[in-house]
Parts: structure tokens; C-alpha cells; sequence
């Protein structure tokens, strides 16, 4: 194993104020660095170098697999990375190590360039839980409304829904402010985590459908959802006969009859196949013209004893890269329509997004026991391999070629330059959110610079 720590700093021959000097003088550094770095992920998400043909859902799942860097980090990185590009002066300023990733994360949750300016004295003058209190308040404001303006709007809240000839739900809603803005931020929190190559219309409607199943797998055992928790989600009955669920792989096409939804929507074999790997099953027993023979109890595909192990082994989707643990499904590796037993060996967790990738083609694997260990090898539709992971992520030879690239990176950062102006003074918060709110396009006044103090 590559040994990754640096030569010990020799404390014994430094000064206090040398040794602070460093510390702020490699801080600055470092927020140049992040600047680097917000730049090169900007570029890479733009390219979508990170796709993987389609495998790798998001560039924020890509940083977490390669880069060691958690999902919900990830996420912000990519976020602040393309705000940066429509904010030049907090770009600028972090570019040159004066402000810290945390100030400039706050900062671009409320940014524009209107504005980036007046809040680039505040966070140049104030530490970043000044910032991050500051942004609070500030958006705290602008959700106020009046008491009169929301009844009325209250009273026109309205949903429609019907099937079309596709067998296509066509959902409509006109909802109050705040009941919309809750359904949204469920819808867009849900959907940021697919962050596929998917159309943003595409990735809401996953989302919705996401949003009632996690309702119905957590919903209170007293009412009547409590018979589609967990698995169970995707008890609708399916008309199918034997020969659509079994494998064509050797026929090249699809021997099945008929395969639909009770409502008489008709889904594609594949989809079929995939539902029917982990789910609540009712046997509908039909024969090649759908007349219904029998019809039988329901059963678990997967039983409850046989799901907790898999939980315990697995723990999250087992595609490389992703961390999902929430809304997964138990593949089944050989599939049961085929003979495939429905055993801990024959199981696999994948997500929602790559079970629905694995049935389309989208990338293949194998599985094979070592030393009583399942192990995985997934595949692009080309044959090449996925690794599974990365270790070690980073490579440095010394301390002091990680001193030098930074330098190289920043050359004019001292020890004073990520420094904030503050001194311990009281901060007027209501000051400060009132200049933000009063901000026009022209510049900023002195006012941001004496909000401490004050």
C-alpha cells in the first residue's frame, strides 16, 4: 500500500506566528485550489465526460466514486462550479484564495450578478457563519407572504388527472405557493440525486412517481398503504404469460403473447422482467389468448428473511460508483421465469436507475463466490470493465510537490490573503439582508463594509 502521509512539521522550530502564517498562507492555497477544481468539474459536467456510455448517473456520483468526495458534497461542488460561471467577481475572488469554499457555497444560494458584489464585501468582512446566517435570513424574507394574498390562492388549488390513448397518465395540479413549493422541493430534491442524461421533464416525472412510493413504503401501518410497503410497492396486477418473462437470449425476440397492466396498458417485455424481479405477485394464470385460467394468492418474490440479508450483504446498489440505498431492488441474477432460485447467491441490489439500465442493455455483469464473498463484475455494453473501486484515490510523492503545486496554482498568496476583516464585533444581520434586498444593478455601496460593528 502506498504510503500517503506527509513529513511531520517540525513545531519545535517555528514560532506561533510562523506556524498561523503557514496554516492561513496554505488556506489560501487551498481555496485557489478549490477554485481549480470548481473550474475542471464546471468543464467536465459540460462535457458529460462522466456518463460511462450512460452507466455513471450523474457527475456528482462520478466524484463520489473517483474522488473520495460524499454524494451530498458532490452535488454542491457541481452546483457552486456552474453558479460560478454567471458570478465573475466571487469567481475572481476565490480564484485568488481571498474567500473559503464555505463562503463562496453560501454565497451562490442566493447570488446573481446584481448582487454578487454586495455580498462579496460581506463575506470579505465577516467569517462564513456570518455569511451562512446572513443568506438564512435573506431567504427567509423573500418566503414571507402576505396572509390575504395566500388565502386566495388557497381557494383556487385544484388537480386533475386522466389516462390518454398511450395509456400515459396526464397529471395537472394548480396548488397554493407553499403546497407547490413543498411538492417542487420533494420533485427537484429527488430528482438531483438521479442526475442522469435523462431530460429534466424525464427526471421530474421519475421523481413524482419516486415521491408516492416513498409515501406508500413509509406510510403508517393503520391505513390501508400498508400492504405496499418495501417490495410490495409494485403490487399492480400484470397480465403476462410464462414465455414473455423467459429468456429470449438465444431466440433473439420475444416468444410472449401479451403482457399489459390490468388497465390494459401494454408495457414491453423487458419492463416486465424487471418488475417482476423483486415485487408482490398475483399469479394470474392465463393462457396464450389471456383468457384467465386461475388465480392465485398473493406471494412475495423475494421473502422478507432473504431481503434482510441482502440488506446486510449488499447495503447499497452494488453498480460501481453508486451509493443509493433507498430505492433499490433485489435483481435476480437468473431470472426466476428462467429457473433462477430466488437465494441470497442469486440476488444482487441495484437501483431503481441501474435495475431499469440493466434490463434496456444499458451494461452487463457477472457474479462469482471468493472465499464465501459474492463479488460483481459489471461491464459496458462494450466489454469494458467497470472498477468496482479506486484506492488509493490520490498519489503524492512529498510534501513539498504538494507545496509547489499549489504555489504554482497561486503564486501571489501570502499569509494574510484568505484573511477576513472581522475583529469580534457585533454583526447587524437586519442591515445587512435590508442592503441585499434594496439592491439595484448599480454598485455597492459602503454600507456591506460597515455591517460589522454596527
Amino acid at each position: 500500500m502506498t504510503n500517503l502521509s506527509f513529513p511531520p512539521v517540525p513545531f519545535d522550530f517555528q514560532s506561533d506566528n510562523d506556524l498561523g502564517g503557514q496554516i492561513t498562507r496554505l488556506a489560501g492555497h487551498i481555496n485557489a485550489a478549490n477554485h481549480r477544481l470548481l473550474k475542471l468539474i464546471a468543464e467536465f459536467d459540460r462535457r458529460k465526460a462522466w456518463s460511462g456510455g450512460g452507466t455513471v448517473r450523474s457527475c456528482a456520483h462520478w466524484l463520489n466514486w473517483k474522488c473520495g468526495i460524499a454524494l451530498v458534497a458532490a452535488r454542491e461542488k457541481v452546483r457552486v462550479a456552474h453558479c460560478l460561471e454567471d458570478l465573475p467577481h466571487i469567481d475572481a475572488a476565490l480564484a485568488a484564495g481571498e474567500i473559503s469554499y464555505s463562503k463562496v457555497r453560501a454565497m451562490t444560494r442566493v447570488a446573481t450578478p446584481d448582487n454578487e458584489d454586495y455580498l462579496l464585501n460581506i463575506a470579505r468582512h465577516g467569517t462564513a457563519s456570518h455569511v451562512e446566517m446572513m443568506v438564512r435570513k435573506y431567504r427567509s424574507v423573500l418566503r414571507s407572504k402576505d396572509n390575504e394574498i395566500e388565502q386566495s390562492r388557497d381557494d383556487k388549488r385544484k388537480l386533475s388527472y386522466y389516462q390518454d390513448e398511450e395509456g400515459m397518465w396526464v397529471i395537472r395540479a394548480k396548488l397554493p405557493p407553499e403546497a407547490g413549493a413543498l411538492v417542487v422541493k420533494a420533485i427537484e430534491a429527488v430528482s438531483e440525486k438521479n442526475d442522469s442524461a435523462e431530460s429534466f421533464s424525464q427526471r421530474r416525472a421519475d421523481a413524482l412517481a419516486t415521491v408516492a412510493e416513498h409515501f406508500i413504503a413509509t406510510s403508517d401501518e393503520s391505513n390501508d398503504s400498508r400492504a405496499l410497503k418495501g417490495s410490495e410497492r409494485c403490487q399492480v396486477v400484470l397480465h403476462v404469460d410464462v414465455n414473455t418473462l423467459r429468456d429470449q437470449e438465444h431466440t433473439g425476440e420475444c416468444q410472449g403473447q401479451h403482457c399489459y397492466l390490468e388497465e390494459n396498458t401494454w408495457i414491453a417485455p423487458d419492463t416486465a422482467r424487471r418488475l417482476s424481479c423483486d415485487a408482490g405477485l398475483v399469479t394470474v394464470l392465463e393462457d396464450g389468448s389471456g383468457n384467465v385460467l386461475n388465480i392465485g394468492r398473493r406471494s412475495r418474490t423475494v421473502p422478507a428473511n432473504i431481503e434482510r440479508a441482502l440488506k446486510i450483504r449488499d447495503k447499497t446498489c452494488r453498480f460501481p460508483g453508486c451509493c443509493e440505498k433507498r430505492y433499490v431492488d433485489a435483481h435476480h441474477i437468473r431470472h426466476w421465469a428462467d429457473g433462477g432460485e430466488t437465494s441470497l447467491d442469486n440476488l444482487v441490489t441495484l437501483c431503481r436507475y441501474h435495475h431499469r439500465l440493466l434490463h434496456q442493455g444499458g451494461f452487463t455483469f457477472s457474479a462469482y463466490k471468493n472465499d464465501n464473498e459474492m463479488e460483481f463484475v459489471f461491464n459496458t455494453p462494450g466489454g469494458r470493465i467497470l472498477q468496482n473501486s479506486i484506492y488509493p484515490q490520490f498519489k503524492s510523492d512529498s510534501a513539498e510537490s504538494f507545496q509547489s503545486a499549489l504555489e504554482k496554482i497561486a503564486p501571489e498568496v501570502d499569509e494574510t490573503t484568505c484573511i477576513t476583516h472581522w475583529q469580534g464585533e457585533d454583526c447587524d444581520y437586519s442591515m445587512a439582508v435590508e442592503g441585499l434586498l434594496r439592491r439595484s444593478k448599480m454598485m455597492c455601496d459602503d454600507s456591506a463594509e460597515s455591517f460589522c460593528g454596527l
